[in-house]
């Protein structure tokens, strides 16, 4: 008795040891702000993206998802009916789905990094991998048909209506960071997932927030007296944003709006319009500044739990080095919040060096 005893508290020790060294795991992130849209006709120079963010030799890459549990776990949020109706269209396919989802999906990953070309075999998977809402990763297959179906024959044409649907039904975005940056940059690691790291569990509380924060800048917009002191620093305030505004365009237009969003005056630019010039505005006669701060709190929630996630779950992972894409607004907030957690280290996009 006085052995087993001795064996349980030393496989406890060993257990709680494990898992310890497991959450304190050195974590390194790239992190890279990036555009949802690029145009249609792009100039960015992804190539140049793509090779900085390769040359960083990361274990996994991180996008802008919800996990499936994570979905699931939200009753609402802005995109949610969107996505519902995507779920209802693809459960309407003539396609009689395997009883053993999760079989399927490992046995698909294995025959397709031997045979990258069984085309059907992606359209399943891509499937399947939707009806479980692992969204980022049926969307990096989806884009991996994308790419394959000008060579598609009539078969396959005519499997990817049966299992998938409409060819723009659930792949339609071309324009976004994932499209031109992610999902190239996954191809090229030769890896064959995204990992998510999204949270949209405050959604209801932000989106009140901002709206009573956007009603009440709007009121007091209304009242100001341009000639006023009030008036003349909010002025002073559109002209510092019209300036930052140009030369964003002027680098997007050189196909370096990548770059400008990764710098401080990106991150100023984008925290000014995005947020009613977050508080630089505070101390002005009738400013709503309580309201500001329910948003701006708000928006600090998010960004936590993205932070987080991210360094959750690549150690969970095993991942020593990570790529980071997301929208250009959360850029700034996450590089902060991620320094503050013991054992991680963070390389913003236009320092990192290549090493």
């Amino acid at each position: 008795m006085k052995t087993l005893i001795t064996t349980t508290i030393l496989l406890l020790a060993l257990f709680v040891t494990s898992y310890a060294q497991k959450s304190n795991r050195p974590v390194e992130v790239l992190m890279i702000g990036t555009s949802h849209s690029y145009g249609k006709k792009p100039v960015e120079k992804f190539d140049s993206i793509i090779n900085k963010a390769y040359a960083f030799r990361p274990d996994a890459v991180f996008g802008e998802w919800l996990s499936g549990d994570d979905y699931d776990a939200i009753p609402d949020y802005w995109n949610k009916a969107t996505i519902e109706k995507r779920l209802a269209y693809l459960k309407s396919r003539p396609y009689v789905d395997a009883t053993e989802a999760d079989k399927q999906i490992r046995e698909s990953y294995k025959l397709l990094r031997k045979h990258p070309n069984f085309h059907q075999v992606r359209m399943k998977l891509a499937r399947a991998l939707y009806l479980k809402r692992d969204f980022g990763n049926a969307a990096y297959q989806l884009y991996r048909l994308d790419r394959a179906r000008p060579a598609f024959g009539d078969e396959e044409k005519t499997a990817y209506l049966t299992i998938l649907g409409v060819p723009d039904s659930l792949y339609r975005n071309r324009t976004n960071e994932y499209h031109n940056i992610l999902f190239p940059l996954i191809d090229k690691l030769d890896q064959d997932k995204i990992l998510p790291m999204d949270s949209q569990r405050h959604d209801a509380a932000w989106s009140e927030a901002w709206g009573k924060a956007d009603s009440l800048v709007r009121i007091w917009e209304k009242g100001l007296d341009s000639t006023s002191v009030d008036g003349k620093r909010y002025s002073a305030l559109q002209k510092r944003t019209r300036e930052l505004e140009a030369a964003g365009n002027k680098a997007a237009q050189a196909g370096m709006a990548t770059v400008a969003f990764n710098s401080p005056e990106g991150d100023e630019y984008l925290n000014i319009v995005n947020f009613y010039g977050a508080r630089r505005m505070f101390g002005a006669a009738g400013f709503p500044e309580a309201a500001l701060n329910e948003m701006l709190r708000q928006w600090q929630f998010r960004n936590d739990d993205m932070a987080h996630n991210v360094v959750n779950r690549a150690r969970a992972a095993g991942a020593k080095r990570v790529v980071v894409g997301v929208g250009a607004n959360h850029r700034k907030i996450m590089v902060d919040i991620l320094r503050t957690i013991p054992g991680v280290t963070v390389y913003e996009f236009n320092s990192y060096d290549g090493k």
